[in-house]
């Protein structure tokens, strides 16, 4: 939340760790994509979505982690 409305707004990606919880794997593709799903006076809704693929091709390898966003608000 911010202490004023928001007219605008963008999330960018500030960092992340993200990586497979069962072993070693050769990482093919990391994907991490973010970006603002709604404002509401001061509140800004950011989405987050990540994924990992291993050279399998396959999405079926556990893997966790986190994201790290900074929303740039242009506010009232």
């Amino acid at each position: 939340m911010f202490p004023t409305n928001v007219r605008a707004a963008e999330a960018v990606l500030n960092g992340f760790n993200v990586g497979y919880t069962n072993g070693d794997h050769h990482l093919l593709r990391t994907e991490i994509d973010t970006r603002v799903t709604n404002i509401t006076l001061t509140t800004v809704r950011v989405l987050v979505t990540f994924s990992l693929r291993d050279s399998s091709g396959n999405f079926d390898d556990p893997y966790n982690g986190f994201v790290d966003v900074m929303v740039i608000a242009d506010r009232a």
